[in-house]
């Protein structure tokens, strides 16, 4: 669909769009051809720029439940929302497009309007120029069957369409759009410009440059914010005083607990001294969950008595009992319990190849992992 009518654009001066759906996408598809040519676009029932298959945006866009103010006010959330939170339109071609399609709505050659009744009709007309409609003889085509202004209708999926070349049925068409588009409401105008303005474009990163200094500032939020939870214990209430609160490692337990929820699993790398089974032991108290550590032979004592003095329940083991520890987690685990599992210096167990890699494999599965290790990278 796509491919006839870019090919019928070229001896077009302006083209007349009914459609159901109206999607940026297949706009896209169209853009330079139609970059030119005066365009009327209405649709029949949702004013939708779904612009990414992730993200579900709010349909049943009709007047019969949101007045002509909520309608735009819709369209403009959506819009703004899918720019930048989006990756379609990250690529050269697609801002090209939206380039065109934004100088379109600022010269008033682009108008979006919506049907005051639902509509599932799809027409496509197209006005010939002077230099192809022979004094009017053939003024254009229409196209219509099933295919929606947007990618899967043009070009995504198997669609069913006419095409009419004569006189009579571009008439006949242009008499039932003239119609609906008296009766029906604007969403993007020449008079709507100035709302486009305030509510889109000055809140999508389009053409705008942002100062080195707050790029640096948004790197690092994004890599190293904080996330927060109420309630949290930390070492110094768990404890009564007994440990103190130290930042770094209030932030690493926040962090990890995040990354648990996300994932099942973090890995702890702190350099040695900085507290990394405070940090753990920490984890284990807020989780509140059944708990076992794999531990080296010389840290099981004080293991034994990080899980007393933080209070969480633990079976403590030696590495080299990671057997005992995967046939002492099936005796005593309910049905669908998930333990908490701590692996203190993890790294001791990177070679997938040998036994205990095999067994920890299994200890670990469907439970929540926290590792520990000083040395998280060892050459490869």
């Amino acid at each position: 669909m796509s491919e006839i009518v870019n090919g019928i654009l070229p001896k077009t001066d302006a083209v007349d769009i009914l459609v159901g759906y109206f999607f940026f996408s297949g706009y896209h598809l169209l853009s330079q051809g139609l970059s030119d040519k005066k365009l009327r676009i209405l649709v029949g029932l949702d004013v939708d720029t779904n612009i990414a298959k992730s993200i579900q945006v709010i349909n049943n866009l009709s007047s019969n439940t949101l007045t002509l103010g909520q309608l735009r006010e819709q369209y403009y959330q959506q819009f703004v929302h899918l720019f930048n939170n989006s990756d379609f339109l990250d690529s050269d071609d697609k801002q090209k497009s939206f380039t065109l399609f934004y100088n379109k709505i600022k010269d008033g050659s682009l108008e979006i309007r919506k049907t005051e009744e639902p509509c599932h009709a799809k027409m496509y007309i197209f006005d010939f120029g002077s230099d192809f409609n022979e004094n009017g003889e053939d003024p254009g085509n229409v196209i219509t069957g099933s295919s929606n202004l947007s990618y899967q209708g043009l070009e995504g999926r198997v669609e069913i369409n006419a095409r009419f070349k004569d006189k009579q049925h571009h008439i006949d068409a242009k008499l039932i759009f003239e119609e609906l588009w008296l009766s029906a409401v604007p969403v993007i105008d020449t008079d709507t410009i100035p709302e486009w303005e305030e509510k889109v474009i000055k809140h999508i990163w389009y053409e705008k440059l942002y100062s080195p200094y707050l790029m640096y500032i948004r790197v690092l939020h994004e890599y190293f914010n904080i996330p927060s939870k109420e309630n949290i214990l930390t070492p110094h209430d768990i404890t009564e005083g007994r440990y103190s609160n130290l930042k770094y490692q209030t932030d690493a337990v926040q962090l990890a607990l995040n990354a648990i929820d996300n994932h099942n699993g973090v890995i702890i790398a702190d350099v040695v001294g900085l507290g990394k089974s405070v940090i753990a032991s920490t984890i284990a108290r807020n989780l509140r969950l059944r708990t076992i550590v794999v531990a080296p032979p010389h840290l099981v004592r004080q293991w034994e008595v990080y899980k007393d003095e933080f209070g969480f329940n633990a079976s403590v083991f030696s590495a080299g009992k990671i057997e005992s520890a995967l046939t002492h987690f099936k005796e005593i685990a309910r049905s669908n319990e998930q333990f908490l599992i701590i692996i203190d210096e993890a790294h001791r167990f990177r070679n997938e190849y040998i036994k205990d890699y095999s067994l920890l494999h299994d200890l670990c599965s469907n439970n929540k992992v926290v590792l520990l290790t000083a040395t998280p990278f060892n050459n490869r």
